[in-house]
C-alpha cells in the first residue's frame, strides 16, 4: 500500500554510477603565485656589509707561486 502523500524528508541518495557522491565544499582558492617576466622590479637583496680592515699596516700578500723551475 503506498502512503498518500510523499515523506517530508526524502531519504538521502545512496552514491552511485547514477547518482554519484555530491562534490565537497572547494576551499578557498589560494592567490595564483606571481609570474616571472615583466613587472615590478624584485628588492635588490641588500649588500653583505665588507669586513671591517684591521688597523695596522696592510698585510704583505701572499706571492703567487710561479711556475716551479
Amino acid at each position: 500500500m503506498t502512503h498518500p502523500f510523499p515523506d517530508p524528508v526524502p531519504p538521502r541518495p545512496t552514491p552511485g554510477p547514477d547518482r554519484p557522491e555530491p562534490p565537497a565544499p572547494r576551499p578557498e582558492p589560494m592567490p595564483p603565485d606571481p609570474l616571472p617576466g615583466p613587472g615590478p622590479e624584485p628588492r635588490p637583496s641588500p649588500e653583505p656589509s665588507p669586513v671591517p680592515k684591521p688597523p695596522g699596516p696592510d698585510p704583505v700578500p701572499e706571492p703567487e707561486p710561479g711556475p716551479l723551475s
